[in-house]
């Protein structure tokens, strides 16, 4: 009986992870186990001046922390201490095509592989997405990633194109905190009904807040961001239900500070997805890492079995 439409849906995610890094000896290796639940709350009503939306996402992780001596015979470890958090993911207002608050940053991007980087996080934001005709959409958005740093946002655009037949789409983002800029440009094509193509490439003048980082935070300490990265992947929907990718990324000069930190690094994967029945998923992804510094090189493999039940 009131002009708000509510609902209410969620996640609950179980995943089990492995990883054999080899020579890279400061990552952790073994098994891992991930759970995770969230709650989405979406609430919109129609105005003079389009759909009036709010937005919020909680999610809440739970893995298992270091493991810890034990009081018993041989030393033996005991289980690890859980380490749990819960935070905001997004919290989102929206009024037609204008939108501010918290989520990933515009030039959050990849393909749909679980090997690639493309480089971007959450961020404070307002936001205008302008559709035009012909499936092209135009967006730019004032981002902040710091607090109480300088006066001024980071900037980001996107201009975007999609057909029956796949799409491109272009990022350019500039960090104004660290004064480097960078760009990313992905496309996707429908070669038939079964086979797909995805291609990824990325620019940056420097490291900042948009760099693509293929150690994904973990691995090498100190190292993150490449000068460029190029990649892609081809898939195949078997059935309905089953579909599956393998593709690669290059990453060239990570780092790029000078000196003996500028590495090459390439990351490839296959990935599996599976729908068991409707709103009930599992997706299988085993990837290989491999960086170069011209003198000495490291390799690792990890993946992980993840199960994701959405409402």
């Amino acid at each position: 009986g009131t002009e708000t439409c509510l609902k209410v849906g969620g996640l609950v995610r179980f995943e089990i992870g492995a990883a054999d890094n080899g020579d890279f000896g400061a990552v952790d290796d073994g098994w891992r186990t991930l759970t995770r639940a969230e709650v989405t709350l979406d609430a919109r009503s129609e105005t003079e001046y389009g759909t009036l939306r709010g937005y919020i996402r909680l999610r809440a992780n739970s893995t298992m922390g270091s493991p810890v001596p034990a009081a018993n015979e041989g030393g033996a470890l005991s289980t690890g201490l859980a380490d749990d958090n819960a935070f905001v993911q997004d919290a989102i207002i929206e009024l037609g095509g204008l939108a501010m608050g918290l989520t990933d940053t515009l030039y959050d991007a990849g393909l749909s592989g679980e090997f690639d980087r493309g480089g971007g996080d959450r961020v404070h934001f307002i936001r205008y997405t302008f559709d035009a005709a012909q499936g092209v959409q135009l967006a730019i958005a004032l981002e902040e990633a710091d607090r109480n740093y300088d006066y001024t946002p980071n900037v980001v655009g996107k201009i975007g194109f999609s057909q029956g037949w796949g799409g491109a789409n272009l990022w350019g983002a500039y960090d104004a905190t660290a004064e480097e800029f960078a760009v990313k440009a992905i496309v996707t094509a429908n070669l038939t009904e079964t086979i797909f193509l995805e291609g990824i490439a990325t620019y940056e003048s420097g490291l900042s807040y948009y760099s693509v980082d293929p150690f994904n935070g973990t691995g090498v300490v100190g190292i993150t961001g490449a000068e460029w990265s190029a990649g892609g992947l081809i898939g195949a929907r078997f059935t309905p239900k089953f579909k599956g990718s393998i593709g690669a990324q290059y990453f060239s000069d990570v780092g790029h500070l000078g000196g003996p930190n500028e590495i090459d690094v390439l990351r490839a994967g296959v990935t599996l997805d599976y729908q068991i029945v409707q709103n009930f998923a599992a997706k299988l992804a085993v990837n290989y890492v491999r960086a170069d510094n011209g003198i000495d090189d490291a390799d690792g493999w990890h993946g992980f079995l993840r199960f994701d039940r959405t409402f």
